[in-house]
């Protein structure tokens, strides 16, 4: 079973049905009076959701628990198979494509490199075209398939699926989601990609019992998500989440791809990491970086400046420290602001860096104000490259009124 652990207490805003699926998928198979008591439900409730799901193909019987003699009740689990996600990651350099099960399983996946990105219409058709092509590879009965969720780096208007503004893909009011349901023959939803990355980081039965969750997604761009007794909050115009776009260099700071200076992500993302490895070989200095790129900066990327200051390239560590310290600062202003319980760092400049890591917890460690933020633990999210596809599969029952196969559960 995928997911396992504690539910906790429902989710505001989610309908029984819904709580009840969750509960299943945290705990399944479970009994009925074990699914009563978390999703705190009476039992006829529970009974009567639990025959109605069973109907629809949710869920389905997994035998009876205990042994001896007696009546012993019967267990319920999660049916993969009658329901299928697709979740479509939209990063700047890689997109990624999976189809998941209602369980969580991975039946599908498809990676390619992120083209075209200046053409957005080009661009949309190409993505259509690649999930049409996972299901085709997927061998899957295209009638369960429930929906789309893409996520993309950015601004996204709520219900619309607008991307108002992506810095990293220099896109403004771009209607993403309008054209993809005009080329798809699947309901499609676009939601923020680090929206999608912390739903996969606080998954059934990871973190539920955790009110306040703070994913920040380190990778080309920065972005965070916050996530409250399971919920997503969006705030009052749905722009929530633009920690890359904090300023940490309030003086002479560098230019940022919002039109900004000074932004974190303009000193520590991927792309300002490379940039910046980039001048310091053009100008002479950072030996080992500029031995590693064999001359040619334009190859010099993020990891490549990690693997130049490891080998000992000072000039290289020093860029590397300024982002961890940058960050660091970052963190402690969201922790004073927002005393979460969990942060998850996540993305490429976390996942083979474990050292970058710690230098991030001990700078944000300095910064955070005294006594604030006690209880905050700060750890490495997931690293597995799938992880924000397969979130984004996770927020299509989180938005299950827009999809016609989820209708019956509200």
């Amino acid at each position: 079973m995928l997911f396992s652990g504690n539910t906790g207490r429902q989710r505001s805003g989610s309908s029984s049905k819904v709580n009840v699926i969750r509960c299943v998928q945290a705990h399944g198979p479970i009994n009925r009076s074990a699914i009563a008591q978390e999703v705190r439900l009476s039992v006829p409730a529970v009974m009567s959701i639990t025959d109605e799901l069973l109907k629809k193909g949710m869920l389905v019987t997994a035998g009876k628990t205990g042994t001896g003699v007696g009546k012993h009740p019967e267990l319920y689990d999660v049916c993969g198979d009658h329901f299928r996600m697709i979740g479509v990651d939209i990063g700047r350099t890689t997109e990624r494509t999976v189809i998941t099960g209602l369980d969580g399983g991975l039946l599908a996946s498809c990676a390619a490199p992120t083209e075209m990105v200046d053409d957005p219409e080009r661009f949309v058709e190409q993505v259509c075209e690649r999930i049409l092509a996972t299901v085709k590879k997927a061998r899957i009965d295209e009638g369960t398939i429930v929906g789309v969720c893409a996520a993309m780096p950015g601004l996204i208007e709520q219900g619309t699926g607008r991307v108002v503004f992506s810095p990293n893909f220099g896109w403004q009011d771009v209607p993403m989601q309008e054209w993809m349901n005009q080329l798809l023959p699947y309901q499609v939803i676009v939601e923020n990609a680090n929206r999608a990355q912390a739903f996969w980081e606080v998954r059934p039965g990871q973190n539920n019992e955790k009110l306040t969750v703070f994913c920040a997604g380190l990778g080309y761009g920065i972005g965070a998500a916050l996530i409250q007794n399971g919920q997503v909050y969006y705030g009052s115009s749905g722009t929530s989440g633009e920690f890359g776009h904090i300023t940490v260099c309030a003086r002479n700071g560098r230019r940022c791809s919002c039109g900004n200076t000074g932004c974190l992500e303009s000193v520590a993302s991927g792309a300002a990491i490379a940039e910046q490895g980039q001048e310091l070989v053009r100008a002479g200095v950072a030996p080992g970086l500029a031995a590693l790129c064999g001359g040619d900066v334009t190859r010099i990327d993020a990891q490549m400046v990690f693997d130049a200051a490891k080998a000992g390239d000072a000039d290289a560590a020093r860029l590397m420290e300024d982002a961890a310290e940058y960050t660091g600062v970052a963190l402690a202003i969201s922790i004073n602001m927002l005393d979460p319980d969990e942060i998850y760092l996540c993305g490429g400049l976390i996942k083979d860096n474990p050292a970058f890591l710690q230098r991030i917890k001990d700078y944000t460690r300095q910064r955070q104000m005294r006594f604030a933020g006690r209880h905050v633990v700060i750890q490495a999210g997931s690293k597995d490259e799938w992880h924000v596809a397969r979130g984004a599969t996770l927020m299509i029952l989180e938005n299950g009124r827009k999809f016609d196969a989820l209708s019956f559960l509200y």
